[in-house]
C-alpha cells in the first residue's frame, strides 16, 4: 500500500489514528490537519510513530522560529536575493502540480554570499516552499483532488567551478536539509537538463543532505530532455525555451516576467545580463 488516503493497510490506518491522537495538541499549529498532511510525516519516518511525531513537533518549532505563517506576506526578499537567484514557479505539470525551476548559470554563488546573509538565503527558500505550498492547496481545492508534491526542473546550462564555492554549497546543503525535514513528500520528481560533465562532482557534494526517497526522484535528462519534459508538462504550460508555447506576453520565451495570483507572488528566472549575453 503507498501510504496514501484511500490506499492504506490496516496497520497504516492504525498508525494514522494512533499518530493523529499523539499530535491532538499541536494540530491546531499546523497549515492543514487532514489525513493528507499527517500521512507525508507517517511516510516520511516509514510510519514510525515516534520518529513521525518527533519530526512534526520539531516543524512547529521551525514554523514559529521562522514567521512561516505570515512570510508570504509580510517578510519582503531583500533585492539582491530576488534579483540574482533565478528560479520561479511557472505553469503545472499533466497531474496538476506546480512546475519550479531552478537556473543554474547565471548564479553567482560567491557574490551573492558576499551581498546577502545565509539567513535571509535560506528564509528565501522557505518562502518559495510556502508559495509552492499555497499553489498546492489552491490547486488542490481547483481540481478537486488532493495535489501535495511538485516538479522541479534545474537547468544546468552553464554550470561551473564558481558554482562549487565552498560556504555556498555549505548553505545549500543547508537548505536541502530544511526542505526534508520540513516539507517530507514535497518533491514528486525533479529533472537535471543540460548537465556538463561537471555535473556528478557537484551532486556528489549536496546528495548526501537528501534522503535515499529524494535521490530516487533525481532524473538527469539526456539530449532528448525537450521531449521528456513534455511527456510530463503540456506544451502549453511550459515556457517556449525549454521547448513548449507558453511565453510572457511581450513573447518572451523565458517567461521572466509571469506571475501567480498567490500571496507573494514569484516570476520565473529574473536573469542577470550575462546570461542573456
Amino acid at each position: 500500500m503507498s501510504g496514501r488516503v484511500g490506499d492504506l493497510s490496516v496497520k497504516q490506518a492504525e498508525a494514522l489514528a494512533q499518530f493523529r491522537e499523539k499530535v491532538q495538541d499541536v494540530l491546531p499549529q499546523c497549515p492543514s490537519q487532514s489525513d493528507h498532511f499527517l500521512l507525508r510525516w507517517l511516510r516520511a519516518r516509514n510510519f514510525n510513530l515516534q520518529k513521525s511525531e518527533a519530526m512534526l513537533r520539531k516543524h512547529i518549532e521551525f514554523r514559529k522560529h521562522m514567521k512561516v505563517d505570515t512570510i508570504t506576506t509580510e517578510w519582503q526578499v531583500p533585492e539582491v536575493i530576488d534579483k540574482y537567484l533565478s528560479g520561479g514557479m511557472c505553469g503545472h505539470d499533466r497531474e496538476g502540480s506546480p512546475v519550479w525551476y531552478d537556473v543554474i548559470g547565471p548564479l553567482d554563488p560567491k557574490g551573492l554570499m558576499h551581498s546577502a546573509s545565509k539567513q535571509d538565503l535560506i528564509k528565501s527558500k522557505v518562502r518559495d516552499c510556502e508559495i509552492l505550498q499555497k499553489d498546492c492547496d489552491r490547486q488542490s481545492e481547483r481540481l478537486g483532488r488532493n495535489i501535495e508534491s511538485i516538479t522541479m526542473v534545474y537547468d544546468c546550462e552553464g554550470l561551473g567551478m564558481k558554482h562549487l564555492y565552498k560556504p555556498a554549497i555549505e548553505t545549500y546543503g543547508e537548505v536541502l536539509t530544511m526542505f526534508e525535514d520540513n516539507y517530507p513528500e514535497g518533491l514528486k520528481r525533479l529533472f537535471v537538463i543540460k548537465a556538463p560533465k561537471l555535473f556528478p562532482v557537484a551532486y556528489n557534494l549536496v546528495k548526501h543532505f537528501l534522503s535515499e526517497d529524494t535521490r530516487r526522484k533525481v532524473i538527469v535528462l539526456g539530449s532528448n530532455w525537450q521531449e521528456v519534459l513534455q511527456k510530463y508538462i503540456d506544451p502549453e504550460e511550459l515556457p517556449a525555451y525549454y521547448g513548449g508555447k507558453l511565453t510572457d506576453p511581450d513573447g518572451d520565451p523565458k517567461c521572466r516576467t509571469r506571475r501567480f495570483s498567490v500571496s507573494g507572488t514569484i516570476s520565473l528566472s529574473e536573469q542577470t545580463k550575462e546570461s542573456d549575453g
